[in-house]
């Protein structure tokens, strides 16, 4: 989207010009002369203005430490306070060349004060820029923090709702009623897993959290694997593997469980001898990589986020308002076949790690 030149910044071109044309006449210029001369002394700062604006916008102050960013602004400084100041007595030079035949240039104890008023005009233009840049990265924000919010929100009730769906709830039942009389224990292990499965998210969505420790989701993910595993039993073929400093790192609730949630209905169930599915999460240098691999007949990115059935295309949506171009959601074709699905977030310490 072109950004034009913010409306309080050409009023205050026209107030500078105005008092730069006020100064000349007090110290005795013609109106017509003083008028030329403000425009020659505004002109340049008012054009080379515009740029230190966009570079508040390409610049920003979080782009390196402190003592650099200084360094670059005070060297931008001195460039607009000489560049004006030069430009300026062109402008003046060629003005005595229209007006009296001759073009010289006049550098006197003035030209001194001019360019440090412009490296003062250049402060104060930056100053703004950056206030404006801050404002409205602050609205973004908050833009991003309430899609954010109203995205987790219907992924909670999506997830609750698949767990409350009756093919779900059925097929665990219906494995249950054949474990009560030959094995009760695993049958109560069974339905304490689902009572648990079902108050984590009733908890996330209570307390509202935004971010979890990996090590509550990889729980949670087991106890769906769990339930999974008494369903199909040797057709659920699993390989698991966490590195503790993995498990440290936080992430959006409910953002493992939809892949393994769709390795397990489409790449798993539907065949007759099963299948195997590979999870990883690792740590590697600042990002916290997660993977979900199955031998399945695979599928493309389109038919994944195209299906209505899944809610991938609501979790690379979460995870766009949470991280930006932070996080990464890829689909590739896995060793040996099937899907293979990788998960890249910014590596960040849970607050429980944090507090270890």
């Amino acid at each position: 989207m072109k950004r034009r030149v913010p409306w309080l910044y050409a009023w205050a071109g026209l107030l500078l010009l105005v008092l730069y044309a006020s100064a000349f006449v007090a110290s005795g210029s013609e109106v017509a002369l003083a008028l030329r001369g403000a425009t020659a002394s505004v002109l340049p700062v008012f054009a080379f203005g515009i740029f230190v604006l966009r570079g508040a916008e390409r610049l920003p102050i979080e782009s390196r430490s402190r003592a650099g960013f200084a360094l670059v602004q005070l060297g931008l400084l001195l460039l607009f306070a000489l560049s004006t100041t030069a430009a300026s007595l062109l402008l003046f030079s060629l003005d005595q060349w229209a007006t009296a035949g001759k073009m010289a240039w006049r550098i006197d104890i003035r030209t001194f004060w001019q360019t440090l008023m412009n490296g003062l005009l250049y402060a104060s233009i930056a100053a703004a820029g950056y206030a404006r840049e801050h404002a409205r990265r602050s609205q973004a924000a908050v833009a991003r923090a309430a899609h954010a919010e109203a995205l987790r929100a219907r992924a909670e009730l999506a997830l609750l709702r698949s767990q409350l769906n009756p093919h779900f709830v059925l097929n665990v039942l219906h494995t249950l009623l054949g474990l009560v009389r030959r094995e009760p224990a695993v049958a109560e292990k069974a339905l304490e897993g689902l009572g648990e499965l079902l108050r984590y998210g009733l908890r996330m969505e209570r307390e509202g959290v935004d971010r979890i420790a990996l090590r509550e989701e990889w729980a949670f993910v087991g106890r769906y694997l769990e339930l999974e595993g008494l369903r199909l039993g040797e057709r659920l073929r699993l390989s698991v593997q966490a590195s503790p400093e993995a498990l440290d790192c936080e992430l959006p609730p409910f953002a493992l469980q939809p892949l393994v949630e769709n390795a397990v209905n489409h790449a798993i169930a539907p065949r007759a001898g099963g299948g195997r599915l590979d999870l990883v999460a690792s740590r590697e240098g600042d990002r916290l990589c997660l993977v979900v691999a199955d031998d399945g007949p695979g599928a493309s990115d389109a038919q994944l986020l195209g299906s209505p059935r899944l809610g991938l295309r609501l979790l690379r949506e979460r995870l766009a308002m949470l991280y930006g171009e932070r996080a990464a959601l890829r689909f590739e074709v896995a060793p040996g076949g099937g899907l293979l699905v990788r998960l890249e977030l910014p590596a960040r310490a849970a607050r429980g790690a944090e507090a270890a």
